[in-house]
C-alpha cells in the first residue's frame, strides 16, 4: 500500500497548524520591515492626532497623557504630567509630517515634524517643520503618550512684549551698576562691542567700569524679532549716558541678542552699542 498520500496529508496538516500558530502569535503575513513600519506609522499618526487635537481644544489632554509623561524643550524647560496639564500650549492650527515610527509590543516610538500656530507659555508661536520625538505605551488596550522631546524652536509670532521686558531688565541692571544682577542675566558666551571698538566678554565686562546714567534710563524706537529661544532687539537709549570721562550722544542706537535660559530668564548673548562718543 502506498504511503505517499498519507505523508502528504500529514505535511499539509503540520503546515496548517504552523500557519494557525503564526496567526495567533501575530507574526505571519505581517509583511517585510517596510510594511511593518508603515503600519506603525499609521498607528503613530492616529495617536499624535489625539495629542494635537487635545492641544487645539478638541479633545481631553488628560486622556492622552500617561502617568509617567514628561516633556523637554530646547531651552531646558521640562514638565511632568501634572505640570503640563496645568499649563499646556494652546494651538489654533497644526500640521504633522514625515512620521517615522516603530512598534515593539506595547511600546511605540515616533519621530516626526510639526508646524504649529498658537501660544506656548503665553508667547505666540508660529513654526514649520520642527523635529519632535514621542514615546507611547499601551496598557489595557489604550495608547498613552509617555514622553515628548520638542527639538524645534519656531518663530515667535509676537515677540514685542518679551523683547521689551528683556531690554528693560538689561538696561535697568546696567544703569543701576548692579553687577550681581548683571551676572544673572549675562550668558556665559556674552560679548559687547562699542562704537570706539572697546569690547569685552562676560568676566571682563563685569570687572570694567560700567556706564552711568545721571537720569533714569529711557529707551525707544524698539523693534524686536524672535525665533524660538532667541530675541533680537534694536532700539535707542534716549537718556544721557557717561562712561568714565566720556559721554555718549543721546539717541544712540543699540542691538542686543537674548536667549532664553533654563529658568525662563532672557539672557544677554551679545550687545552692540553704536552710540557716538563725545570727549
Amino acid at each position: 500500500m502506498s504511503t505517499g498520500p498519507t505523508r502528504r496529508l500529514r505535511a499539509m496538516t503540520l503546515a496548517a497548524a504552523l500557519i494557525a500558530a503564526g496567526f495567533a502569535g501575530g507574526w505571519m503575513f505581517r509583511g517585510d520591515g517596510a510594511e511593518a513600519q508603515e503600519d506603525a506609522a499609521t498607528l503613530a499618526e492616529a495617536q499624535l492626532g489625539r495629542f494635537y487635537e487635545a492641544l487645539a481644544g478638541r479633545g481631553d489632554l488628560s486622556a492622552v497623557l500617561g502617568d509617567a509623561f514628561q516633556i523637554m524643550r530646547t531651552d531646558g524647560t521640562r514638565y511632568d504630567r501634572d505640570a503640563y496639564l496645568a499649563r499646556p500650549p494652546s494651538y489654533s492650527g497644526y500640521k504633522l509630517g514625515d512620521v517615522r515610527a516603530f512598534q515593539s509590543g506595547d511600546v511605540l516610538t515616533a519621530s516626526y515634524y510639526a508646524g504649529v500656530t498658537g501660544k506656548i507659555e503665553e508667547a505666540g508661536v508660529a513654526s514649520e517643520d520642527q523635529p519632535r520625538l514621542a514615546v507611547f505605551t499601551r496598557a489595557d488596550g489604550e495608547w498613552k503618550m509617555q514622553a515628548l522631546a520638542n527639538l524645534g524652536m519656531g518663530l515667535m509670532s509676537d515677540p514685542a512684549a518679551a523683547g521689551e521686558a528683556a531690554v528693560k531688565a538689561w538696561v535697568t541692571a546696567v544703569a543701576a551698576g548692579d553687577k550681581a544682577a548683571l551676572g544673572n542675566i549675562l550668558a556665559p558666551e556674552f560679548q559687547i562691542i562699542r562704537a570706539d571698538g572697546t569690547a569685552y566678554g562676560t568676566e571682563a565686562y563685569l570687572q570694567s567700569e560700567l556706564p552711568r546714567f545721571p537720569e533714569p534710563p529711557q529707551f525707544g524706537s524698539i523693534v524686536v524679532t524672535g525665533y524660538g529661544d532667541y530675541l533680537v532687539a534694536r532700539y535707542e537709549i534716549t537718556s544721557r549716558v557717561t562712561i568714565g570721562s566720556e559721554t555718549e550722544l543721546r539717541y544712540g542706537p543699540r542691538l542686543t541678542v537674548f536667549r532664553k535660559g533654563p529658568n525662563g530668564t532672557w539672557l544677554v548673548v551679545a550687545h552692540a552699542n553704536l552710540a557716538a562718543i563725545t570727549r
